[in-house]
């Protein structure tokens, strides 16, 4: 019997003007961001201190994010997202793309992320992308 990993409870959820976030019982943060948006640099400034005034120190993050459709980011959040300590507070972040666009840009943050302590991957399916955040599960100490 194989058990479904996508079965899971919402422990907390919190909108902020890009996202809804929400903190899952298995230990995974998803982010859905929303469609037709561009994220700017204010937007992952906040979005960044929220996360780590979640971080206790110790309990590296699993973070699952889902692009919306038409999603976009600006190049100073770009540069933001890429220059910051949230590699430190994360032990393993799946993103699931819907486009083109979304792969090529996910594809430039995973070069760079494997040059730092996280790991990145990107997946089409979000099942797949929940199983292989959960193999980081005892690893995100």
């Amino acid at each position: 019997m194989t058990v479904d990993v996508t079965i899971h409870r919402v422990l907390e959820s919190h909108a902020d003007g890009i996202s809804t976030i929400q903190f899952w019982d298995n230990g995974i943060i998803y982010i859905k961001l929303k469609d037709n948006i561009q994220i700017e640099l204010k937007d992952s400034m906040k979005q960044h201190a929220f996360f780590k005034s979640k971080y206790d120190g110790i309990n590296k993050h699993l973070v699952l994010v889902e692009s919306g459709t038409y999603t976009s980011i600006s190049k100073e959040a770009r540069e933001f997202s890429t220059q910051l300590d949230s590699y430190e507070m994360t032990a393993a972040t799946a993103v699931i793309v819907k486009s083109l666009a979304h792969r090529i840009l996910i594809n430039f943050i995973i070069n760079f992320s494997n040059q730092q302590k996280m790991k990145m991957r990107m997946f089409e399916d979000k099942q797949k992308a929940i199983h292989w955040l959960l193999t980081f599960k005892d690893k995100s100490k």
